[in-house]
């Protein structure tokens, strides 16, 4: 079976190589011969990412790959598509306690990617610990159906029904951007914080909040306390996925819209609470089913523009696309959603999600990811200094919610040979 691949992908180049790290560390040194297990029942559950590119006429198509997935004893991730990694989209490193999966945003969202780790996770602790205690209620096993929902190319083929009204024209901001000076630009560098869930969503459901608006009232502060006199607005972008207007909440990929919010430098006398409730507004107008439906209809009709055009006419057109739509922000954020692991956390001493190139406007990027009763989160800088994570900490303190530094470190995305 072939499956159809996602606009972006005709996008590729040396400087959009779009690849998502995830990495998870356990509590204890990482056994070759349990991933090694692992790996292939995940390659066996997921045919959809057992995958390779081909030529098909004018156009790339994803085909079966049979061969098995690459896994490295080396932190440094092999480059996709490529001989290195069997020509497959998916990757695996581990390095003492740490195991790394690899893939390419192309194929997967963070959505997509969760219930893969969590059958890793899954057969990986078969092997090594066994699984009493373990409730698989929502992991998907190699003896479970694939439904054909997980597989299928998530968008219509024809545009969806909605008003007729214009679409409203992005609003033109002058985002606070941090000065050269400020990172080291010794590659990227990420901290990794933990967070107690239960102390952080007092304060965000008491005004209708979320884990993204009460976390973006901390870096908001943050940035407010360490560069008081700035005059700029802080402007952070969020992601909203298109599963639920699209009906198609097991699909693997979905993309997704992203939005900016704003915030000027006096709402920094708001209390926490206020500002909570003002974003969250901001996240939920953002988040409107009818904004979702142009947009997938406006891709829709890009495609099939795109469909006329010869392979190179194609490359050219998405790549226009993304240099004109990357626009500058302060920072990013994006939570792929309360994921449960069934006991497997009692394993797992953290998580990390990694994506983004956070380094094309001196912005930081931040990913959340659930473990247990903590969020996880990932704070992504062009460069080491780590004054704005001490400061964050201190934010999270004042409001009595507990925050652990568990780990800093430079961080490395996965190459991508283009097709």
């Amino acid at each position: 079976m072939k499956y159809q691949v996602i606009p972006l992908f005709y996008a590729a180049d040396a400087r959009f190589q779009n690849t998502i790290r995830f990495a998870v560390e356990f509590l204890d040194a990482v056994d070759p011969e349990a991933l090694r297990y692992a790996a292939a029942q995940v390659q066996a559950r997921y045919p959809y990412f057992s995958v390779k590119t081909e030529k098909e006429g004018e156009s790339f198509v994803l085909a079966k790959n049979s061969l098995p997935f690459v896994i490295t004893a080396d932190e440094k991730p092999v480059c996709l598509n490529s001989e290195a990694s069997h020509g497959h989209l998916l990757a695996f490193g581990w390095k003492e306690r740490t195991v790394w999966v690899d893939i390419s945003h192309f194929i997967c969202d963070g959505n997509g990617l969760a219930p893969l780790v969590k059958t890793l996770v899954y057969y990986y602790a078969e092997h090594r610990y066994g699984i009493s205690g373990i409730d698989t209620g929502t992991i998907r096993l190699v003896t479970d159906p694939i439904e054909e929902e997980e597989y299928l190319y998530p968008f219509p083929d024809a545009p969806m029904p909605h008003a007729d009204e214009l679409p409203v024209k992005p609003k033109e901001y002058q985002p606070f951007l941090f000065a050269d000076a400020w990172f080291d630009h010794d590659g990227n560098y990420a901290y990794n914080l933990q967070i107690s869930q239960q102390e952080l969503m007092k304060y965000a459901k008491s005004h209708d909040g979320s884990p993204v608006s009460f976390v973006s009232v901390m870096l908001f502060q943050t940035l407010m306390e360490l560069f008081p006199e700035t005059e700029k607005d802080i402007v952070f972008q969020v992601p909203h996925e298109y599963r639920k207007v699209l009906r198609r909440p097991l699909s693997h990929d979905c993309l997704a819209r992203v939005f900016s919010v704003k915030l000027a430098p006096k709402d920094s006398v708001q209390s926490a609470e206020m500002l909570n409730t003002f974003i969250r507004g901001q996240i939920i107008l953002g988040s409107d089913d009818s904004a979702d439906i142009q947009a997938i209809n406006g891709m829709l009709q890009l495609n099939a523009y795109m469909q006329s055009l010869p392979l190179e006419g194609k490359k050219q057109a998405m790549r226009g696309l993304v240099s004109g739509s990357l626009a500058k922000n302060t920072f990013g954020i994006s939570y792929t959603g309360n994921i449960s692991w069934g006991g497997l956390e009692k394993h797992i001493r953290d998580v990390h999600l990694y994506a983004g190139e956070n380094n094309r406007h001196d912005s930081l990027s931040v990913e959340l990811f659930t473990l247990g009763d903590v969020f996880s989160l990932c704070l992504m800088q062009p460069g080491r200094n780590p004054a704005f994570v001490q400061q964050l900490m201190q934010s999270f303190a004042r409001y009595g919610i507990a925050c652990q530094l568990m780990s800093e470190e430079r961080y490395h995305l996965a190459p991508y040979s283009l097709p």
